[in-house]
């Protein structure tokens, strides 16, 4: 139950500095993430990539190759399922004998598509830096930490997903019908979404809405067999 206790403060945390310069590293690997998500499909499915970028204003894009109608469907999808599946992989692995690798594995596999396929000088920049940070991390030896900053990251990248899902694209489609908060985008933005909407005829809204409720559905099995698995564990501790 701990371990439960300790998703649901950070989750908590992160939303109440949302908008702050303190979650916006961790927001932008969660937009890398989403682009990895994008290039795996690609890689998967299609021709591959010929680059990809992530911007300081938690923008990006990743330029694909698709060879065909179903290409690039699975392609448009990666980019949200891709970043959710990722962030749930982080949390799962984490209670394996693999937790000591996930960031180091991170830290190089950002840095190196970054290198390879990087499309500006920010992508690197940031990529150096977070390979820096955890080099940093490694040098500490310190399990809490490490431990905890695993925590954050995955949490985060989770809460980013649904977020993301939710506003850019699902309350986006509302606003752009009801027009229900003045100033914001009044021009459809070429989302992933809409990308599938233009290929389907299926709304766009219909896919946030589908995104969204597979991200929930994943997500909560990791946090509620967190707390069995950890209070079982005390439990066994107790007994001996």
């Amino acid at each position: 139950m701990k371990q439960t206790w300790r998703y649901l403060a950070i989750l908590i945390l992160v939303v109440a500095l949302w908008n702050t310069v303190i979650i916006k590293p961790l927001k932008i690997f969660a937009v890398f993430l989403h682009e990895l998500g994008h290039s795996l499909m690609a890689v998967v499915f299609g021709n591959g990539i010929q680059g990809f970028r992530i911007n300081l204003d938690e923008s990006g894009y990743a330029l694909t190759l698709p060879k065909s109608a179903f290409s690039a469907f699975m392609i448009a999808n990666g980019g949200y399922l891709g970043s959710v599946l990722f962030a749930l992989l982080i949390l799962y692995l984490k209670r394996t004998s693999l937790k000591k690798f996930i960031l180091g594995t991170a830290a190089i596999l950002l840095l190196g598509v970054s290198i390879a396929y990087g499309k500006s000088v920010f992508t690197i920049i940031y990529a150096a830096i977070f390979a820096g940070f955890v080099l940093l991390l490694y040098m500490l030896h310190n399990e809490t930490i490490n431990d905890w900053v695993i925590d954050i990251i995955g949490v985060a990248c989770a809460a980013y997903a649904v977020y993301d899902t939710f506003v850019d694209t699902i309350l986006l489609q509302l606003n752009l019908r009801l027009h229900w908060i003045q100033g914001w985008k009044t021009v459809q933005p070429q989302t992933d979404a809409v990308q599938l909407q233009q290929m389907t005829h299926v709304p766009a809204m219909l896919w946030g809405v589908l995104w969204l409720i597979i991200a929930c559905i994943a997500i909560y099995p990791i946090i509620a067999t967190s707390g069995r698995k950890t209070s079982g564990a005390r439990g066994k501790k107790r007994v001996m």
